[in-house]
Parts: structure tokens; C-alpha cells; sequence
């Protein structure tokens, strides 16, 4: 009878730990489910804040009708725009978000003024581009940064919401199975390990998930004469997507455009950001080559988009020649840009002070590249490593790193990032984004 009893027990404690397992998989489930909702309906955000600025820029024009390819640019980037918000829509729906349903509705009032009043009578060549249309545009785009804004934090709220709702399903899994450790430690240790097990592959999934929101501001192409190598590493802690980009884009055969910023700020905000500054700088250097005016004119472009004033920019703009081995550059207060000829690092010195701040003008430097020379481009994740002292590394710790690692670039990049990491007892404190580009000159090319 006592074995029957014990067995019956047995029997009932693990159909009530699986019951409890069950239970709080479902739950768990449900969580990430939603979690994984808001998160694609905050990078929808970002990209409705691209495709504004894709349409913004169609409208930009000097005079007379919009070109054909302009036509393009805001027909397609209007149609994207559209499935986006309905993707946004449904997800703030289901997540009942009544301040970003409300502003989901005014920015589709706004929308229908810009398009309505403005680009729809330009396109039809009814209505005149001028100074005081192209006010109306930045007011209106300014207004619907506003409601994105908003809608960014309400969908940053939801998650955090979620975010303890999650860890409280979770605590609470816990501790109801503690209760049974005394008399099934066994059963209470797999049920643990469990948990433990989900737990490691919610954080894998955020790993991916920051890589992905990551994916559209950390890219280049390749450029002739020249190898390129980049890393980007995210800080340990549990953070959104912060403020460093680097971009390289070619603007013609010979010139490509090199860009390292670091912009303040953490979350979805700071993702809005670099995805402005990526495309904005390269809409003016498609208008621009020179280095100092690319960041003068995008000053004051950040000034009359971003409303934060305790947001700002350090960046690095360089318009690099790829057949010459020539780089003219311009630096807002961005220190960790170097030069590696052989075994000897220099430092590029700053020409101008940080974008977001002040309206000052910029000057631009020019170097000339040997064959083999290396130009290496970090954010200040590089240059603020901090070892167990809590000593930083400094601009002369860098270039030492940056003169014994590998010549290959990719290998240089990633060398940073591991003496980085190991400056840090393998935790970075910081993000940090490493461009590196080693110029090849031949010998026709110097002729």
C-alpha cells in the first residue's frame, strides 16, 4: 500500500511538474511571440523613418518639375512606406497601444497633407518648388519624425512590459518547482535546467535580433585598389542598438565615400539616427565632394530634423580616390581615425567640433597613400577601453594595437576588436565599429 501511495504521489508530483512545465512553456511562448511583434514593429519604424527621408529628398528639388528618377524614388518609396504603417498598424492594434494608434493616425493625416497638397500637385506640375514649399516639406517630415518618435517608445514601453512579464513567468516557474526541491530534487534540478535552457535561448535571440537591426547600417562594398575589413561588436549589457555606424559607398568609379559616426544615445531612437545620418550623408556627397561641406550642410540638416538637443554626432567623412591613393577628409570631433604606413601609426587630427552642437565651419585635410598604407577608423569603444584599473586605453594605446596587428584588414579589424576584449577581462563596456581600408598604388597610377 505504501508503494502504491508513494507511486500514486510520485505519479501526481510529476504530472504537476509537467503541468507547471507546460503551463509556463505556453506562457513563455506567448511572451516571445509578442516580444518578437513589437521588436519587428519597431524596426518597421526605422525603415518608415528611412523611406520619409527617401521621400523628403524627391521632393528637394532646385526648380522646374521633379526628374523621372525622383518620380521613382517617392512613388516607391510611398508604396513601401504604406505596407509598412499597415504592418505597424496591426501590430499596435493587436498590442491595444492607444498612444501610438493615435499618433499611427495623425501621421497618416500628415502623410495625406504632404501628399495631397504638395507632392501630388508637383508631380502633376501644378505646383511651383519654392523656398517657402521646401519649408512646408521640413515641417511636415519634422512633425512626422515626432509621431515616430512616439510610436518608437510606445513599442520600447510594450517591451519592456513584456520584458517583466516574461522574467516574472519565469521567477515564478521557479519558485513554484523550489517548493518541490525537498522531496523530488531531481525533478526540480531537469525542470531548472529547463528554464535555464530557455533562458540562453531568449538571449540568443536577442543577440540575432540586434544583429539583424544592426544588418542596414554596418555594411560596405567593395572599392578597386583597395581591401577592405570591418568589425562591429556590441557592448555585453543588455542594450537596443546603440549609436555607432560606418558606411562605405561609392559615388562614382574612382571616389568612394568612407563614414564612421558615433551618435549619442541607446534604442530605437539611436537606430532612427544612424539611419538618418547614413543616408543623409550620402545624399549629399552625391552632391558634394567636399568633405567639409558634406558635414556643414548635414549640420545643419540634423539641427532642423532632430529636435533632442542632448543629441549629437562625432563623425569622420572621407572622399577617397581610388586611383590616385588619395583621401581628403573632415573630422566633427571623431579623434579614432589613423594612418598605418608599415609599422608607423598617425593620428588624423580633428578639423571641427561635434555635429548637433553648433554651426561652425569645418576644414578638409587631404592624405596621400603609399602602396600599403592602411587607413583605420574606429568609434570611441576603442579608444575608452578601460582594463581592471579602469585606465582607458587612449589615442596612444590604439595606434600601438593598430601598428602589431595583421596588414590584412579583416585580420586588423578583428585583431582590434579581441585586443579590445582582452583590455576589458573579456566584458566590452561599450560598442565599438572598426573600418579599415589598405590602399594599393601601382606603379601607373603614381606615373
Amino acid at each position: 500500500m505504501g508503494t502504491i501511495a508513494s507511486s500514486l504521489f510520485i505519479a501526481a508530483a510529476i504530472f504537476f511538474s509537467l503541468r507547471v512545465a507546460t503551463v509556463t512553456r505556453t506562457r513563455i511562448a506567448s511572451i516571445l511571440a509578442r516580444e518578437h511583434a513589437v521588436t519587428d514593429a519597431a524596426l518597421l519604424v526605422s525603415r518608415i523613418a528611412l523611406a520619409r527621408v527617401d521621400i523628403v529628398g524627391a521632393l528637394q528639388v532646385e526648380g522646374g518639375a521633379p526628374s523621372t528618377a525622383a518620380r521613382r524614388s517617392y512613388h516607391s518609396a510611398v508604396t513601401l512606406r504604406k505596407k509598412q504603417l499597415l504592418q505597424v498598424g496591426a501590430i499596435v492594434a493587436s498590442e491595444h497601444l492607444p498612444d501610438a494608434a493615435a499618433a499611427l493616425r495623425l501621421y497618416e493625416s500628415v502623410d495625406r497633407v504632404l501628399r495631397k497638397q504638395i507632392a501630388e500637385p508637383m508631380f502633376a506640375g501644378t505646383l511651383v518648388h519654392t523656398d517657402e514649399i521646401a519649408e512646408s516639406i521640413r515641417i511636415l517630415s519634422s512633425v512626422e519624425g515626432n509621431y515616430e518618435r512616439s510610436i518608437a517608445l510606445s513599442l520600447a514601453h510594450r517591451d519592456d512590459v513584456l520584458d517583466a512579464r516574461l522574467k516574472s513567468t519565469i521567477d515564478s516557474a521557479i519558485y513554484l518547482r523550489s517548493l518541490w526541491l525537498l522531496g523530488f530534487g531531481v525533478f526540480a534540478l531537469g525542470i531548472n535546467l529547463y528554464s535555464a535552457r530557455l533562458y540562453r535561448q531568449l538571449a540568443d535571440e536577442r543577440t540575432v535580433t540586434a544583429i539583424l537591426q544592426r544588418a542596414f547600417v554596418s555594411r560596405h562594398v567593395p572599392l578597386p585598389n583597395c581591401e577592405l575589413g570591418s568589425a562591429y561588436q556590441s557592448a555585453d549589457a543588455h542594450a537596443a542598438v546603440g549609436g555607432d555606424l560606418f558606411d562605405v559607398y561609392r559615388l562614382s568609379n574612382d571616389l568612394a565615400l568612407l563614414l564612421i559616426a558615433d551618435v549619442s544615445g541607446k534604442g530605437v531612437d539611436a537606430a532612427v539616427i544612424t539611419a538618418f545620418v547614413k543616408f543623409t550623408v550620402r545624399g549629399i556627397a552625391l552632391r558634394r565632394r567636399d568633405p567639409a561641406q558634406i558635414l556643414s550642410e548635414f549640420n545643419i540638416a540634423f539641427g532642423h530634423t532632430v529636435e533632442n538637443p542632448y543629441l549629437f554626432v562625432s563623425m569622420f567623412v572621407g572622399i577617397l580616390d581610388t586611383a590616385k591613393g588619395e583621401l581628403t577628409y573632415a573630422s566633427a570631433g571623431h579623434d579614432s581615425a589613423f594612418v598605418r604606413h608599415g609599422h608607423d601609426v598617425r593620428q588624423l587630427s580633428v578639423t571641427g567640433p561635434v555635429l548637433g552642437v553648433m554651426v561652425e565651419p569645418y576644414d578638409t585635410k587631404t592624405v596621400v597613400f603609399d602602396d600599403g598604407d592602411s587607413l583605420v577608423l574606429s568609434t570611441d569603444g576603442l579608444t575608452e577601453a578601460r582594463n581592471a584599473a579602469g585606465e582607458l586605453l587612449g589615442e596612444e594605446g590604439a595606434m600601438e594595437i593598430i601598428a602589431h596587428a595583421p596588414e590584412e584588414p579583416q585580420q586588423l579589424a578583428d585583431r582590434i576588436v579581441a585586443a579590445i576584449r582582452e583590455r576589458s577581462g573579456g566584458r566590452l563596456r561599450d560598442d565599438v565599429a572598426i573600418l579599415a581600408v589598405r590602399v594599393r598604388v601601382h606603379d601607373h597610377e603614381l606615373a
